[in-house]
């Protein structure tokens, strides 16, 4: 498997485990390749550091959820791996400049603040 086959595959991977623990280490592990290796081919690929995609892609994800829904915010932050509704809304707010709550009174996000799935051509 080629470098682009395996950034592709760990991108299907890192989607399929949004809600998971998705550790540097844990990922590095897993792909048999080192952190900071695993680090700088991802970046070389994507354009993004991997911690900085995953965390993008949880918070697009539970965004879109916050508007789809009406699920309990601490859910939504538990079915995309924060530990906490503190540490989810910190990020949350961080990212968004909104908090979940105000988020889902406004019901609209700014679009440009949205990650989707990267699809790499082959």
């Amino acid at each position: 498997m080629n470098q682009r086959e395996f950034i592709r595959s760990l991108l299907d991977w890192i989607e399929n485990n949004l809600g998971h623990d998705l550790h540097l280490d844990e990922v590095a592990r897993r792909s048999g390749y080192s952190r900071w290796h695993l680090q700088r081919l991802f970046r070389q690929h994507t354009g993004f550091s991997l911690a900085e995609y995953i965390r993008q892609r949880r918070l697009t994800e539970s965004a879109l959820t916050l508007l789809s829904s009406n699920e309990a915010i601490l859910q939504v932050a538990m079915n995309y791996g924060f530990d906490t509704q503190q540490a989810y809304t910190r990020t949350f707010k961080n990212y968004f400049m909104v908090t979940p709550g105000q988020l889902r009174r406004q019901r609209r996000v700014e679009p440009e603040r949205l990650l989707f799935p990267l699809a790499m051509a082959s």
